[in-house]
């Protein structure tokens, strides 16, 4: 019980200390002004770059990953994003040549859509470049495409 009554008398002592060096805290105003038309202007002149992972085999991740990127593409009008499509694991799957995506596929490939597939992926379920999809890009890994692009500053999605 003596511990707990030095305990609290050392941290009632201390309180106004700590709570001063909270007032000195630097803001977001500080660095950047009270204006925050320099940070919006900077966001401005930058497209915004989106990377989006598809990687199960749920037809609906590749409906939802498709659409939402069209949207987003059609939304920002001339801000026109980069936006690159990630596929690994399961996910390479809505890629086949026999995939019911295929019209949807290429609207977004028309659309400036980069649509990369792991070969990694590719080898372990046995498909070929020539089982996939045209114009589709291939990295060795896809995962590794994430977080690479992640580490550049693109906004990661995932459906």
């Amino acid at each position: 019980m003596k511990h707990l009554v030095k305990l609290f008398l050392v941290l009632l002592a201390l309180g106004p200390l700590t709570a001063s060096a909270f007032v000195s805290w630097t803001s977001d105003n500080d660095i950047i002004g009270n204006d925050s038309s320099m940070l919006s202007k900077m966001y401005e002149d930058t497209p915004m770059r989106i990377v989006v992972q598809v990687s199960d085999r749920n037809p609906d991740s590749w409906r939802v990953a498709l659409n939402s990127t069209l949207g987003t593409i059609k939304a920002l009008g001339e801000k026109k994003p980069l936006v690159e499509i990630v596929a690994f694991g399961p996910g390479i799957e809505g890629l086949k040549r026999s995939s019911e995506w295929t019209n949807l596929v290429q609207q977004t490939l028309d659309a400036g859509v980069d649509i990369m597939v792991c070969e990694t992926a590719m080898a372990a379920h046995h498909f070929t470049h020539e089982d996939m999809l045209p114009n589709l890009k291939f990295v060795p890994v896809g995962a590794l495409e994430v977080i690479k692009k992640q580490r550049t500053g693109y906004f990661y999605l995932r459906p």
